[in-house]
C-alpha cells in the first residue's frame, strides 16, 4: 500500500496488521541522521553529553512549564491587589531566580 500524502491517516486496524515507513527523507535530516552516527562512532563521550543534555532540556523545559502553572493557579486565586499577597511575590521571585539559571 502506498500514498503520495505527507502523513496518511489509516483505520486502527490497518495500521495494527501493517508497518508504515516514510520514505520522505530531506537532505538536512539525511546529514543530521549520519553526523549522529560518525560522533556515536568516533566519539562515544561527545554522543553520552548529547544525550545527557537533552535529557536536561526536557527537564527544565517541564520545570519551566509547573512554574508556569502554578504562577497561572494563584493569580486565578487571588482575592483583591496582587501586590498585597506575599506568597505570589515570593512564587514570582523564586520563578525568576529558577527561570534565569535555566536560560
Amino acid at each position: 500500500m502506498t500514498s503520495k500524502l505527507p502523513n496518511p491517516h489509516y483505520l486502527p486496524e490497518i495500521s495494527i496488521k501493517t508497518t508504515i515507513i516514510n520514505f520522505t527523507v530531506t537532505p538536512s535530516g539525511l546529514e543530521d541522521q549520519l553526523l549522529v552516527e560518525v560522533v556515536r562512532y568516533e566519539r562515544i563521550e561527545l554522543e553520552e553529553q548529547r544525550d545527557q543534555l537533552i535529557v536536561q532540556i526536557s527537564e527544565d523545559n517541564r520545570e519551566l512549564i509547573s512554574l508556569e502553572d502554578r504562577i497561572l493557579k494563584k493569580l486565578a486565586e487571588i482575592a483583591g491587589a496582587i501586590l498585597s499577597d506575599e506568597e505570589i511575590i515570593n512564587i514570582l521571585d523564586a520563578s525568576k531566580i529558577k527561570s534565569e539559571s535555566i536560560n
